[in-house]
């Protein structure tokens, strides 16, 4: 049987995160008899507004689709990252995982918007170089999406140096 991991990167515009959702859920619908395991990487990252995390989130809306699907023979399986706050943690956190957990799985999906691909690509091969991953990339953007990720991007070393010590990760 095919094994399929889908990491799904988190976000906190809640329209964004569920068009990442779908764009999941949409590559998962192509493997109708593997394994598919989902590590839905996001933490809180606004406690004043939200009381569960952004990968719970994801949870409880895949675990909707899963109940009426015809996977329900194949079970998936739900991996959290509930403490990441950016895309550079999303992928130590993803790192971490599969470095006890990566060699079982056929096929590796990130999942992401396309405004955020350039940088999210840029923290993957810093953080994860040999990766095999394969992108899904959702569409949905906000009207400021493209502008911030222009500023963004100028610090991708940076923030994966933080998120590094932050998490006592070594590079």
């Amino acid at each position: 049987m095919l094994t399929i991991l889908i990491i799904l990167l988190g976000c906190n515009i809640t329209t964004i995160l569920y068009d990442r959702i779908y764009a999941a859920l949409t590559i998962s619908a192509v493997y109708p008899n593997a394994q598919i395991d989902w590590f839905l990487s996001g933490g809180i990252k606004d406690p004043a507004r939200d009381t569960i995390s952004e990968a719970e989130k994801m949870r409880q809306a895949i675990s909707q689709f899963n109940i009426n699907n015809t996977q329900a023979m194949n079970p998936w399986n739900y991996v959290y990252d509930t403490i990441s706050q950016n895309t550079a943690e999303n992928f130590i956190m993803a790192e971490r995982y599969l470095k006890t957990n990566g060699s079982q799985y056929d096929r590796i999906y990130v999942v992401t918007s396309q405004f955020h691909y350039e940088r999210a690509k840029q923290m993957q091969e810093l953080i994860l170089p040999d990766a095999n991953l394969e992108w899904v990339l959702s569409p949905m953007e906000m009207s400021d999406s493209y502008y911030w990720e222009k500023i963004h991007i100028k610090n991708v070393e940076q923030d994966v140096e933080k998120a590094a010590k932050k998490y006592y990760y070594i590079m």
